[in-house]
């Protein structure tokens, strides 16, 4: 198995520290020490803190979209579907915590042009949640609410959970994943 590059373990430290620490709080010198280099060293590998942050949203965004794509073009029913991706949005976050914490919290760290590329990266995402509700509608197995509303409504609920999931809790990721499913599901018949 190869190694990491460098800047793919730089990228991984900056993940970690900005998701624990946050992102204003956290120092070159704090991402140059986890991952090993000096500090001066870090900007062989990048430019700016914030194109730091940038591609852990990038790679978060990425890694939402490969999860709910497959889903979304499937051929399962409307209801199998939003089922399936419950489980695959909470799947990435409990997988991916670091990553995902950023992704979800760091809204306020960007510059204006770091923010339009962020915005566009959600855009893509929240587009599938758009198409698997449409389809609901179209079918006549969800009823006919406001899409852009019921999609903000569906995925501050999933996003939420990152803050409070704990996985030597009670319930594993797939049962929670199920109880949020059910109570989606029912809202939307």
């Amino acid at each position: 198995m190869a190694r990491p590059s460098k800047k793919s373990e730089i990228v991984q430290a900056a993940a970690e520290l900005f998701s624990t620490k946050g992102f204003k709080a956290t120092t070159v010198r704090d991402i140059a020490e986890r991952a090993g280099v000096l500090s001066g060293s870090l900007y062989a590998h990048i430019d700016t803190k914030e194109d730091l942050l940038i591609e852990i949203v990038r790679q978060a965004a990425n890694e939402f979209a490969q999860a709910l794509a497959p889903i979304v073009q499937s051929q399962e029913s409307p209801t199998a579907k939003m089922r399936a991706a419950v489980h695959a949005h909470l799947g990435v976050i409990a997988s991916s915590r670091a990553w995902s914490t950023v992704y979800l919290d760091e809204d306020m760290a960007f510059s204006e042009t770091g923010r339009a590329t962020v915005r566009q990266l959600r855009r893509t995402y929240e587009q599938y949640w758009i198409q698997l509700l449409e389809e609901g509608q179209q079918q006549h197995v969800f009823s006919d609410i406001d899409i852009g509303l019921t999609k903000l409504f569906i995925l501050s609920a999933l996003n939420g959970f990152h803050r409070w999931y704990d996985p030597k809790g009670r319930l594993m990721v797939h049962e929670i994943a199920d109880h949020y499913a059910d109570m989606i599901l029912k809202m939307l018949a």
